[in-house]
């Protein structure tokens, strides 16, 4: 197996970034993740690993040997795209054993893996069926066993599942991370559903606009977002982002929300006494909003509470997404149905402190957020 290393990785087109100055780390045996909106540039980072796509800037390697100027065949590597390139008029055998045919292995052998393949995915009993009798689902597990059927030191994975039905793509999932651990293979996969990358991916990178923005595990990325976009992509519902300016009262660091004055935990406070005067951007998550009536015993509660109007209250699985107005700010909350009060009415909601996140307003990178490294965090 291999590990994959980019240094100041750029590709443009025309005046176009497809990706720029991407430097990055993918170990040996890793499931990593990218994810992005539309345009952001994951099927570019795809195409440039693969080799089919030069970089006009920066190089590759692929297990500690530069490929920039190598083919797509030599890099060693396995591609599966959306559309799977699997011929309808031949056998789920003959598509498998397909690419071992053109390396010219011998019959033996390539009946071996195609077979041992198979069962990896557990198609094994589908063999002799024809391509075009396939559901979507099984047309993805046969793509999915040609690629592991040729034994890559690299598995590249650009949207494999944006075909399925939602439950086709939780079982595929399931599936990927099952067979990636007991292979041992380095997997670089796209989507663009963060939940879908939060929950396979050993790491996760984030791109905007072809550039990168963090990387890091699934809860390092929803805990200590690096700035505005990478909290408001990552976690639904998503993240409140609330303009505030940092103030001080009576010796004490406050956020002024227009409305109501939040006096700041003092390790936040800390971070932020010298820049009183300062726009900020504030983020707390849904799960980090309460009724006063029933929030928490916790010291980091705030003390002052923000009158809203309930416009709208939503089931979500055991919980109530609820839509609020503050009368400047629409947030949303997500409480216990036993806490969730009726539409159309008001309460007064307050945060949980030590949970917020603070960004810069003018370059929306991350001032302060809150430390989750204690144990019981």
């Amino acid at each position: 197996m291999a590990d994959i290393k980019t240094v100041g990785l750029s590709k443009y087109f025309g005046d176009t970034i497809g990706v720029a100055d991407i430097n990055l780390t993918v170990g040996d045996g890793e499931l990593f993740v990218i994810t992005g909106p539309t345009g952001s540039g994951k099927s570019t980072m795809i195409r440039l690993v693969a080799g089919l796509e030069e970089p006009t800037e920066g190089d590759i390697w692929i297990g500690g040997r530069p490929v920039s100027e190598l083919s797509a065949k030599e890099r060693r590597v396995a591609l599966l795209f959306p559309n799977y390139a699997l011929p309808p008029s031949v056998t789920v055998f003959e598509n498998i054993a397909m690419p071992l045919r053109l390396q010219q292995i011998s019959a033996e052998e390539t009946s071996q893996r195609v077979q041992a393949a198979a069962r990896q995915v557990n198609i094994h009993l589908l063999l002799e069926r024809a391509t075009a009798a396939l559901s979507v689902l099984e047309l993805y597990r046969t793509a999915l066993a040609r690629a592991f059927a040729s034994e890559p030191e690299i598995l590249l994975m650009d949207g494999p599942l944006a075909n399925l039905e939602p439950e086709d793509r939780s079982s595929a999932l399931e599936q990927l991370v099952q067979c990636q651990d007991e292979l041992g293979i380095t997997v670089l996969y796209t989507t663009e559903d963060q939940a879908e990358a939060m929950k396979i991916g050993d790491r996760v990178a984030v791109l905007c606009e072809g550039r990168l923005q963090q990387v890091g595990t699934s809860r390092e990325l929803y805990e200590r977002p690096a700035n505005c976009f990478v909290a408001s992509f990552i976690g639904r519902p998503q993240m409140n982002m609330i303009e505030a300016t940092v103030v001080t009262r009576a010796e004490r660091v406050c956020l002024d929300l227009g409305l109501v004055d939040l006096t700041l935990p003092e390790e936040i406070a800390t971070v932020l006494a010298d820049i009183a005067g300062r726009p900020v951007v504030m983020g707390v998550r849904p799960e980090d909003i309460f009724d006063k009536r029933a929030a928490p015993p916790k010291p980091t509660i705030s003390e002052d509470g923000l009158e809203v109007e309930v416009e709208e209250v939503t089931a979500v699985d055991d919980r109530h997404l609820l839509s609020l107005n503050t009368g400047q700010e629409r947030l949303k909350a997500l409480f216990s149905a036993s806490s969730a009060p009726l539409a159309a009415t008001r309460i007064e909601v307050v945060i949980d402190l030590a949970k917020i996140h603070l960004f810069d307003a003018e370059t929306g990178e991350r001032l302060a957020a809150p430390d989750f490294s204690e144990a019981g965090e």
